[in-house]
């Protein structure tokens, strides 16, 4: 089961995103406004935190906690899933040839009579870690057999081609805390320099004010949704 943010640091993100965006909405109207505006903006500011804090909070606390498990969990797990295939001393053992690395963990292919199975095990066991597959020098062609195996399975852009192995990434999830996120932190100062660009074409409507922020929050959202993100 997926480990949810949780109430104390969906509240504390909530207050943090109210504090950034509120400074930039603050900032945009005093610049529009000048002296005048100075109280407005920081009315505003203030109000901003507040909403964030009492709307976002929700949305953020039951959203999913990232971060990469355990290196250690992961490689004892690697072991112990992938033991069936141990081959006695001098072949291929798990306990040997599964390691931890970075913030993942490698499956050495040295002496492995199966290294085919032994892949495909690995990729059903570790489906939210780093797998780094390490080839023999005794067999150059086994790394250009696996690569459209593992191509054919997670997909081209999870793989990381280095000349004696292949590392397959996690994959990436783009839940609703982390939309909200890159909303909060992107779309403020696009909305901002939208108002002021549209302001300074015409200062005495307004309007395009108004019409600038829009401009810089769709401008947001579109890069924020990109599918190539």
């Amino acid at each position: 089961m997926e480990e949810k943010v949780g109430f104390r640091k969906a509240l504390s993100a909530a207050i943090v995103l109210g504090l950034y965006s509120g400074f930039m909405l603050a900032v945009a109207i005093a610049m529009v406004l000048g002296n005048k505006g100075l109280m407005t903006a920081a009315f505003l500011w203030g109000l901003t935190i507040v909403l964030c804090a009492l709307i976002l909070t929700p949305f953020l606390a039951v959203g999913r906690k990232r971060g990469l498990p355990e290196t250690d969990a992961t490689v004892k797990t690697l072991r112990e899933g992938l033991s069936e295939f141990n081959e006695g001393v001098g072949g291929w053992r798990a306990l040997s040839h599964v390691r931890g690395e970075g913030m993942g963990a490698s499956v050495s292919l040295s002496h492995a009579s199966n290294p085919l199975t032994i892949i495909e095990k690995a990729l059903q066991i570790a489906t939210d870690c780093k797998l780094i597959f390490r080839f023999p020098k005794n067999d150059p062609t086994l790394r250009d057999r696996t690569l459209p195996i593992l191509e054919e399975k997670v997909g081209t852009s999870r793989i990381q081609r280095r000349t004696k192995s292949l590392t397959v990434v996690p994959e990436v999830v783009i839940d609703r805390s982390v939309i909200i996120t890159r909303m909060m932190m992107l779309c403020p100062p696009l909305m901002v320099a939208g108002s002021i660009a549209f302001y300074s074409v015409s200062p005495e409507q307004p309007s395009l004010t108004i019409l600038g922020a829009l401009a810089g929050a769709i401008l947001g959202m579109m890069v924020i949704t990109n599918k190539g993100r």
